[in-house]
């Protein structure tokens, strides 16, 4: 049996190679067999060629088929246990920390886009950078002389 991974069957579907499909239940997941013009083949994960893609969800199976243009599939549930979903979902520790970053991201980028339209909101007379940098210049010479005198006396 041939393995392919999904840019193959989209190939092989364009060119006409695909003569059915189906998905076939194992444990509380589907997998896809394809009958090709070369034989049968099943879809595997395109990072491990003998890891099968599996889908939880025959739903999402149904909507990248439709996705192909493969308009008609069968589906062989004999083997179907959905009341094995809990030993199938694997975690993922890896996206949950990619999620939490990009929530980070987000929430970063709504602060500053807030702190972005209140600076240009504010109607108050602009300070030049100069003005700013001698004022606090002088703040940093008056601490340090109070400091001195201090440590003097």
């Amino acid at each position: 049996m041939q393995h392919l991974t999904l840019e193959q069957f989209r190939s092989t579907n364009e060119a006409g190679g695909v003569l059915s499909v189906t998905l076939k239940a194992e444990g509380a997941g589907f997998e896809m067999q394809i009958e090709t013009l070369r034989g049968l083949a099943k879809l595997v994960k395109s990072r491990d060629k003998n890891e099968m893609r599996r889908f939880l969800d025959p739903r999402k199976a149904l909507l990248l088929l439709r996705d192909l243009g493969i308009r008609e599939a069968h589906i062989d549930s004999k083997k179907w246990r959905p009341e094995d979903n809990e030993f199938e979902r694997k975690p993922r520790p890896d996206r949950a920390e990619a999620m939490k970053a990009a929530h980070e991201a987000l929430s970063h980028t709504d602060w500053l886009r807030e702190k972005l339209t209140m600076s240009a909101s504010d109607t108050r007379p602009r300070v030049s950078h100069e003005q700013v940098m001698s004022e606090a210049q002088a703040i940093i010479d008056r601490k340090r002389q109070a400091h001195a005198e201090k440590t003097t006396a």
